[in-house]
């Protein structure tokens, strides 16, 4: 199978040049990199890109993760079989791509993929991918890798590999989210259109997680996304009334953290965060409370940019 590589680059500096050094030598074949300068780069267009069929994109403006990579399968000159989203604070060890992409070809119920993910210095595992796994497969991560593959429900973007014909099926990121839950809400859908999604224990991949949330502004920002989009997917996910999800939001969590905040409880949100994200659940409310609008909108959207 043959794979398209989309790499969105936002602050990249720090990390682009190891990103697309260890890149080149994480397959056997040549690879299709659809670079994506979503501002705020310095040194992008000094990177060597000769070991790449490479193609560079511009945003109009800084867009959020979802809507980037968007901007990246709408743009591309071609998409292979395989789309490979990226992110730009990864390094790649050697074949790991190769890897991936022999899953995928065995297995035709497989719609999208992903390596097991380390930390950036390879001294643990990345939260995001060991948030997606069972006990029993959390059990089994310092065991010898076999060929079988880990099911999951949902997997992380720092290294998802979608098929394309699968992503025009269902559909790309939804860009409500800008960044943070984006992935999950794409695995829900391809569950949904009857495909499977696992991790491929064999395959690789270091990830150095929240690159940009290096400030203490963008680390609130961070939380109040989260917040809010981790509610919109549980609306999307429950197929009980949402009525009832957003009555429990407000009425149950929402009081529940600031209490928590006040207090200053381990992984608690300070009281200001938590009135943001709900204030930004309110902003999209008028969308996400009624799932036959919010599924018309999200179709609107689709078709606007290219269902095939």
């Amino acid at each position: 199978m043959t794979v398209s590589i989309i790499l969105v680059a936002y602050h990249a500096d720090r990390w682009l040049p190891g990103c697309l050094a260890s890149l080149a030598g994480a397959s056997a074949r040549r690879l299709h990199l659809v670079l994506v300068d979503n501002s705020g780069n310095t040194i992008l267009h000094a990177q060597d890109l000769s070991p790449f069929d490479a193609e560079v994109l511009t945003t109009p403006r800084p867009l959020g993760f979802a809507e980037a990579n968007n901007v990246a399968l709408a743009g591309a000159g071609h998409l292979e079989e395989v789309v490979l989203f990226l992110n730009q604070d990864t390094i790649s060890p050697p074949g790991w791509i190769d890897r991936c992409l022999e899953a995928l070809a065995a297995d035709p119920s497989l719609g999208a993929v992903s390596p097991v993910i380390r930390t950036y210095d390879d001294d643990g595992w990345d939260p995001s991918f060991t948030a997606c796994l069972s006990d029993a497969q959390r059990g089994r991560l310092d065991e010898e890798p076999d060929a079988a593959v880990w099911e999951v429900d949902v997997a992380p973007a720092p290294a998802l590999l979608v098929r394309t014909d699968v992503l025009r099926e269902v559909g790309p990121f939804d860009p409500i989210y800008g960044s943070y839950y984006e992935d999950y809400d794409l695995c829900r859908r391809i569950r949904r259109a009857g495909y499977r999604i696992a991790f491929v224990p064999s395959a690789r991949v270091r990830h150095f997680s929240g690159s940009t949330t290096d400030t203490p502004e963008k680390e609130r920002r961070r939380m109040r996304l989260l917040l809010r989009n981790r509610l919109i997917y549980r609306l999307r996910e429950d197929r009980r009334p949402r009525w009832l999800e957003l009555a429990r939001f407000f009425g149950v969590e929402v009081p529940h953290r600031l209490i928590r905040g006040l207090l200053r409880t381990p992984s608690s949100q300070p009281p200001g965060v938590v009135l943001q994200a709900a204030g930004d659940v309110l902003g999209v409310i008028g969308r996400v409370a009624m799932r036959k609008r919010d599924e018309r909108l999200w179709n609107k959207y689709v078709d606007s940019h290219g269902r095939e």
